[in-house]
């Protein structure tokens, strides 16, 4: 078998407007016109949230459980840029395409949770700043992580497209300054954007502090700030190589398997810390009976456990992490062990008093997959006119692309 070496991106050639474009588009709009409805109806006439359960589903899975997955290009930008990983670069954009439509939907769904949304403009008002908040701090880092950082981050792809010759030759100018500028600030940018989701993944663990006894004791610890921290970093990589490796099967791309097999197995490693962190606190807090305990916490725990320890050491097998075939399916495992822990303490695990019961509307549950279908139409469009996948120097050749700094080399 011929050896693949991923060292350009380049754009997917097919057509944008598919039957599952169409599908997901659909779904998106659907979930618009929802969202919509729920600005004007407000949130008592179309979720099933209550006095005990004052955050449902877009809060607690769209933001605090999906935007883990959006956590590749921090994942992977503190490997690359930290760890000095450079092999891991060719994967940057995918990662960070993933990034910034998962947190795009995410603040969608946030604002779609504010009961007074208008109020949400406050946040350009300083003096009215609440710094002992916590909701407040999560709130500003994500924003600003959306709007400064990955917007910056994600700017070469749409650089280099205005290079190119359909542009008028001033477009083209001002394009090549521009990129100058994006390499000479890039660093600036790369330490702001692994601050930022720091910050704001490990805050939206320390919003569940603020529960106290209401979360179960099984998940209710002061290290919930540094396991939602390295479960994100967890879900960020395993997503971006789940989607690179459907990528390279749905749209016949050649798969660097050495690369991915590397990445998979820094997924596998980090996983078991993680595993090893949460025992360890069980035990330090002497919880441990509890979580095992024949009940359905207990249960939940087990379940959990389970699915993000066996898939991590079945990792740890060459012949698995070196398939895609095999790697494929035991990473899915691993994501959902990985959002059922992100969301238990939120939902399953919170206890707010005898009598409240939650389970979210239809509508609810509309606009939540609405909100994620959106999410895919925009990584189908842009892969699809942007030089985003990796791909090999082969490929870029045959594409006509000549100069190592076009499609994708720089940053």
């Amino acid at each position: 078998m011929k050896t693949v070496c991923w060292r350009r991106m380049l754009e997917v050639k097919s057509p944008v407007l598919t039957r599952p474009f169409w599908l997901f588009a659909a779904l998106g709009a659907l979930g618009l016109v929802l969202f919509a409805w729920r600005e004007v109806a407000g949130l008592a006439a179309t979720t099933a949230l209550n006095d005990g359960y004052s955050w449902g589903l877009f809060k607690n899975f769209n933001v605090t459980t999906l935007t883990a997955l959006g956590s590749g290009g921090y994942a992977l930008g503190v490997l690359t840029y930290v760890f000095n990983r450079h092999q891991y670069h060719p994967l940057m954009r995918t990662a960070l395409l993933t990034s910034i439509l998962s947190y795009t939907s995410g603040m969608i769904a946030l604002a779609t949770d504010i009961g007074r949304p208008w109020n949400i403009v406050l946040m350009a008002d300083p003096w009215v700043w609440n710094p002992h908040s916590i909701l407040f701090e999560v709130a500003l880092c994500m924003t600003a992580y959306v709007m400064i950082a990955l917007d910056f981050e994600n700017l070469a792809p749409l650089l280099d497209r205005l290079e190119e010759d359909p542009f008028p030759d001033i477009v083209r100018t001002l394009a090549g300054h521009a990129k100058t500028f994006v390499k000479t600030v890039y660093p600036y940018g790369v330490a702001l954007a692994l601050a930022l989701p720091t910050m704001h993944q490990s805050s939206l663990g320390s919003l569940m502090l603020l529960a106290g006894p209401r979360v179960h004791p099984v998940w209710q610890t002061p290290l919930l700030p540094m396991l939602y921290v390295v479960m994100a970093f967890v879900l960020g990589l395993a997503f971006v190589i789940l989607v690179l490796m459907a990528s390279c099967v749905v749209w016949k791309r050649p798969m660097d398997r050495g690369l991915l097999s590397s990445l998979t197995s820094v997924v596998s490693w980090v996983a078991l810390g993680w595993v090893a962190i949460r025992l360890g606190d069980l035990l330090g807090r002497g919880q441990l009976a509890a979580a095992f305990h024949a009940d359905f916490f207990g249960f939940i725990f087990l379940t959990e456990m389970l699915l993000v320890t066996l898939p991590a050491l079945l990792l740890q097998l060459p012949r698995v992490a070196a398939s895609p075939a095999r790697s494929f399916p035991v990473l899915v495992v691993l994501t959902i062990g990985g959002l059922l822990y992100r969301y238990t303490p939120t939902t399953i695990a919170f206890q707010p008093g005898a009598g409240y019961r939650y389970f979210p509307s239809v509508v609810e549950i509309l606009i939540s997959l609405g909100l994620v279908s959106l999410a895919v139409v925009g990584f189908l469009f842009t892969v699809k006119r942007f030089a985003i996948l990796p791909a090999t120097l082969e490929m870029s050749l045959r594409a006509g692309t000549t100069n190592p700094e076009s499609k994708g080399q720089a940053a």
